[in-house]
Formats: structure tokens, sequence, C-alpha cells
């Protein structure tokens, strides 16, 4: 076991990405990237995905130091694509 842990994050955003919330409720971790990533379909099909108040949710796969960066404010997920990209 490597020690990282990853959590599955839902954010809600405009359509293009350029501004997106850290939806609230609790930030699921899991071992494992792998099990972070299975995770993010049924994610996008829960309660606080399908209640959320914007066009478009996303959910990411982070490690611990991923989501602590990006805090608790509006960003730009389009910004921190490369981010994601390594992530998942």
């Amino acid at each position: 076991m490597s020690g990282v842990m990853f959590a599955l994050a839902l954010f809600g955003c405009s359509d293009d990405g350029t501004a997106c919330q850290r939806l609230a409720g609790p930030v699921q971790g899991y071992e494992s990237r792998t099990a972070c990533l299975a995770a993010r379909e049924a994610a996008l099909g829960s309660d606080t995905a399908m209640a959320a108040d914007y066009p478009t949710v996303f959910a990411q796969c982070l490690d611990s130091r991923q989501l602590a960066r990006l805090g608790k404010g509006t960003i730009d997920l389009t910004r921190h694509a490369a981010a994601f990209a390594s992530a998942n």
C-alpha cells in the first residue's frame, strides 16, 4: 500500500468549466485510484449531484494534496486540467 489516499469530490460548474464550486457533502475517500475511479459514475447519480443547481457536475478523483490545493472557493477546472489528467 502506497499510503496515498484518494478523494472523490463533486464539483458544480458552468458549462465551460471555468467557474466551479465543490459541492457540499462528504468527500468520499478511497485507498486506491482504481477504487475511486470505479465510484465516479455512482457519485454523478447521487442525490447531491442530481440536486446541484449547476448546468454541469463533474466527479474527480484527487489525491489529498490536490484536493487541498483546490481549496473551497470558486475554481477554474480548465486551469487545473493537467492536474486532473495526471490524477485520473
